[in-house]
């Protein structure tokens, strides 16, 4: 059970916090749900789900006080069932230039890079939260024969498109950046486009499921 309350992060930003460590499924696409359903309010700048938390920054602060209220609503009144995930297909090229890491992880774990990359593309991942660039989603779970710690020393440069892992989790670098998680392949696919709406290809809660192409298979 949760103890979920609301507070004021700023004079525009409403916080409710679900005050536990980690969310089971039921809890996870009940926090999934209120952020779809608040994407089709007008009153708000931004809305920002975190691991156990969602934050919302509200284009009127005399509404702060109102939401604090209307937020510890919708959850009680939303369910897991109301939330209806997209699935998003992303092609990968492992290994190789697209991978560097594929080939010393396969060595230090004691696998082929065939058994890393089948590892890896087999679950239907959830995207939990949004963070660290505009676009980047952090994709839950690797398999735990995959889940390994990130680089002693992070790379100064890892290139757009970057599919990475680091302990239980995976993700697509959107675009290039220092990074320190382990680079399994490379997609072409947009993830973030300033523009559109939303700019974020994957939103909190979508399921992206990883699908191999031949070229740079190892």
């Amino acid at each position: 059970m949760t103890q979920e309350q609301t507070y004021l992060l700023s004079e525009q930003a409403v916080v409710l916090d679900l005050n536990c460590a980690r969310l089971d499924n039921v809890q996870q696409n009940r926090l999934f749900a209120l952020h779809r359903h608040l994407q089709k309010q007008a009153e708000y700048i931004d809305i920002v789900v975190g691991k156990t938390s969602l934050t919302l920054v509200l284009k009127n602060p005399a509404q702060c006080t109102r939401w604090q209220d209307q937020l510890l609503q919708l959850w009680d009144e939303l369910s897991a069932e109301d939330f209806h995930p997209a699935t998003h297909s992303i092609p990968v090229i492992y290994g190789k230039e697209a991978g560097p890491d594929l080939a010393p992880l396969a060595a230090q774990l004691g696998l082929s890079q065939q058994d890393i990359i089948e590892l890896h593309s087999s679950p239907t991942y959830q995207v939990k939260f949004l963070g660290f660039l505009p676009g980047f989603a952090y994709l839950g779970c690797v398999p735990e024969q995959l889940q390994v710690a990130r680089l002693d020393s992070p790379r100064t440069v890892v290139p757009a498109g970057s599919v990475a892992i680091a302990e239980d989790l995976s993700a697509i670098y959107p675009s290039a950046s220092p990074g320190g998680w382990r680079l399994l392949g490379n997609t072409t696919t947009q993830l973030f486009t300033p523009h559109s709406q939303p700019p974020c290809l994957l939103q909190p809660g979508d399921n992206v499921k990883f699908v191999p192409q031949k070229e740079g298979l190892c």
